[in-house]
């Protein structure tokens, strides 16, 4: 019953009991004791969504730079099919040169756990929408633009003799 139950859930949490493991095995998650339950959703389950939140626009974020600054590059240079940057560049700056902010998530706590568990209500905000939105998608969006755009000009303007030039950036 309980196994049936877990498995039809969104998310299933099995609890190892004297009757067995069968539900802590069919569960997404399993904990020892019911009174984990409250550590799991509170302190877990919050900084699980705001930093898969966080993460799934940043990623996108990070490939909307580079495409912008390859956007003006070509409209500079009167849409000339020529890539910017070499694919090694481009492999380098999605995977080593951007892996900071990337793990700098597994160490971010917007609340101390203490206080989490101390304030039921700061879960709500997640219910609110506010870390994954379409509003914050766009402001994610348009810092993206802005900061692509930004670089490009940028680079255009202190090298402004030396970049006219330019056929492509290699190491």
């Amino acid at each position: 019953n309980d196994v049936a139950m877990i498995q039809a859930a969104h998310v299933g949490i099995g609890v190892d009991g004297k009757e067995g493991q069968h539900a802590a095995l069919a569960a997404d998650f399993s904990i020892r004791q019911f009174s984990h339950l409250r550590r799991l959703v509170l302190w877990h389950g919050r900084n699980c969504h705001i930093r898969s939140a966080t993460l799934s626009q940043f990623v996108i974020h990070r490939g909307l730079i580079i495409s912008v600054i390859q956007a003006v590059f070509s409209a500079l240079f009167y849409f000339a099919p020529i890539p910017l940057y070499n694919g090694v560049l481009v492999v380098g700056y999605a995977t080593l040169f951007t892996t900071g902010p990337v793990f700098s998530l597994v160490l971010d706590e917007d609340v101390s756990e203490t206080n989490a568990l101390k304030f039921p209500e700061l879960y709500r905000e997640l219910q609110k929408r506010r870390y994954l939105s379409i509003k914050t998608f766009l402001m994610w969006v348009w810092t993206a633009v802005y900061q692509g755009a930004v670089i490009m000009l940028g680079g255009i303007v202190l090298f402004e003799e030396r970049f006219v030039h330019v056929v492509g950036i290699t190491f």
